[in-house]
């Protein structure tokens, strides 16, 4: 069941009032959340339904508008894309990876389910100033961007952008952190 905090996540999601870089979080942990996309789903759902009542009062609805509005929602509703992306709890034990992270890091999520991603990740190449920025920006519940050296599960370096937020209920405790990592090429850094 979903708590307060995420219905009103849900509801500034479909209403479009949630700011871009928010959204853009959101959009994370939808892809991650399954009970939530479907809230996010039912909501956009009843939101056309409204939609296209208050549209009847004016004039005849077009043939097919309902069916063509829905479908693009059931497809845009959660951005898919090939960017590597985390979801961990409050407390940054990850829970789970798409395909695109196990595959710039070489983890599989049975193997980083339960462990801090910088504990897997990082090594003696690692910037940890770069680090700390980001450590006290969670423990800040502040969003935050950094280039990072990780290492891959077979040892190599690899550069990986950075993009952290937290999600937060409405006192402000972290229900979750997402990252969106974006694979350098060599030399950009």
């Amino acid at each position: 069941m979903l708590n307060d905090s995420l219905l009103s996540h849900a509801i500034r999601y479909v209403s479009g009032s949630m700011p871009a870089e928010e959204r853009e979080s959101f959009e994370i942990l939808l892809e991650y959340h399954g009970e939530l996309r479907r809230e996010v789903a039912r909501l956009a759902e009843v939101g056309l339904q409204l939609t296209l009542a208050g549209s009847r009062m004016l004039a005849e609805v077009p043939p097919g508008l309902k069916a063509r509005t829905l479908a693009r929602l059931a497809t845009g509703c959660v951005h898919r894309t090939p960017a590597a992306l985390v979801v961990t709890n409050g407390a940054g034990l990850i829970e789970w990876v798409n395909p695109a992270f196990t595959q710039m890091c070489g983890h599989p999520l049975s193997e980083l389910r339960g462990r801090k991603p910088g504990h897997v990740l990082q090594g003696p190449a690692t910037d940890f100033a770069a680090v700390e920025r980001m450590r006290r920006a969670i423990y800040e519940r502040r969003p935050c961007r950094e280039i990072l050296t990780n290492y891959h599960r077979d040892g190599t370096i690899y550069h990986a952008a950075v993009r952290i937020a937290p999600i937060l209920d409405e006192a402000g405790k972290p229900l979750w952190y997402v990252a969106r990592e974006r694979l350098l090429p060599d030399g950009a850094v």
